[in-house]
């Protein structure tokens, strides 16, 4: 009976739990080590700050959903990982110690690296938590007029999010904009495109923002922000009175000194997701150093192959099963304008784009059934 190891509880790590579970036809050990209890699903979270749905519409228990699965769930933080010896050492609530291994899953996310933007801690929103989603949603129900800025800082990789929120404040201040008490202005350090990962949506995306009166500002990479004012390390300075960004993505540590992790301590894998130079090590999810955007879908996707390919090695073969990096995305404007963006980031020969109301229904029914689904 082999050991696995999952690090991370997100939706590359519960992917794998349920797909190594479900598919594997002999008993394993597997175990999942993560520091929050719950589970979180993110695509949710503007919603949330709009008051279209509650915390527990996207959140729920991740230990007792790993029970079900048959799957043990320890609640603790990985300080380190030998990948000589295959062990991994864990400081927690359950248990504090080391954790052997015969294969290991590496899911633990991005951390966020505001300390890179001095500033963004003490002014600005962001959207990546239930709280931090609950305390902008408070701010937006105290504005009455000002300028709001949306947008990613360098290195902060979901434009989705930064999007459907500026389409989102516009249909609530509707009125305001108008009368001009309300302006809404959207910032990228580089081009659409860029931030996108290479798809070319430009000319859509900025017709939507220009009917919905939105302002968008390109080439703005922020690397200052004080009260009332963002700067870029081009020297510009943006007023504003409610502040929201992405703040910049780094990886985790707990690889060091293995060669496996890039500068930005994101995780080096082949198109197996197998780590490099790790034996029986997998990563997958935002940890992963692949281009362009960190979505949700990507993730799930990984967490796929890494299950799959690791149940051909526990049956003997090698692993077969290839990630192809691609976005799969809508952009939710509540209106005909909604965006479906399918693009191959690896391969451009695949682009598919197309707007419409039903995109925007299509995406509420698939987050919707991908809750019950998985609670």
């Amino acid at each position: 009976m082999a050991s696995i190891l999952i690090v991370g509880g997100g939706f590359g790590g519960l992917i794998a739990a349920e797909r190594l579970v479900g598919n594997l036809e002999q008993a394993h050990d597997v175990t999942l080590i993560s520091p929050q209890r719950k589970f979180t699903f993110y695509p949710g979270l503007v919603q949330l700050a709009f008051g279209e749905i509650e915390p527990e519409d996207i959140t729920f228990d991740l230990g007792a959903k790993l029970k079900d699965l048959g799957v043990r769930y320890v609640q603790g933080e990985i300080l380190n990982i030998d990948p000589r010896t295959r062990r991994a050492s864990v400081a927690g609530d359950d248990l504090t110690g080391d954790v052997g291994y015969d294969y290991l899953l590496l899911a633990p996310g991005r951390r966020l690296a505001t300390e890179k933007v001095p500033g963004f801690f003490e002014h600005a929103h962001h959207l990546l938590g239930v709280g931090a989603a609950l305390k902008f949603g408070a701010a937006i129900g105290k504005f009455r007029e000002g300028t709001i800025v949306l947008g990613l800082c360098p290195g902060g990789r979901l434009p989705v999010p930064v999007c459907e929120t500026a389409f989102a404040l516009a249909k609530r201040f509707v009125d305001e904009m108008k009368d001009g008490r309300v302006k809404i202005k959207v910032v990228f350090p580089e081009s659409v495109k860029e931030a996108f990962g290479g798809a070319d949506l430009h000319k859509e995306l900025e017709a939507a923002f220009a009917r919905h009166g939105i302002n968008v500002l390109y080439d703005v990479p922020i690397t200052e922000i004080n009260g009332g004012e963002i700067i870029s390390a081009e020297k510009h300075r943006i007023n504003y009175d409610l502040l929201m960004l992405v703040p910049p993505f780094r990886g985790q540590a707990i690889l060091r000194g293995t060669g496996a992790l890039d500068e930005d301590d994101f995780v080096k894998v082949d198109g197996f997701m197998r780590v490099h130079g790790c034996e029986n090590t997998y990563a997958v999810g935002d940890i992963v150093a692949f281009s362009g955007p960190k979505f949700a879908h990507m993730a799930v996707r990984q967490g796929t192959v890494a299950a799959d390919n690791i149940i051909f090695e526990l049956g003997g073969e090698e692993p077969s099963k290839e990630y192809y990096h691609e976005i799969a995305t809508i952009i939710d404007t509540g209106g005909a304008d909604t965006i479906y963006l399918h693009y191959g980031i690896w391969d451009d020969a695949l682009y598919r784009l197309k707007q419409g109301r039903f995109w925007s229904m299509a995406k509420n029914a698939h987050d919707a059934f991908w809750r019950t689904m998985h609670r």
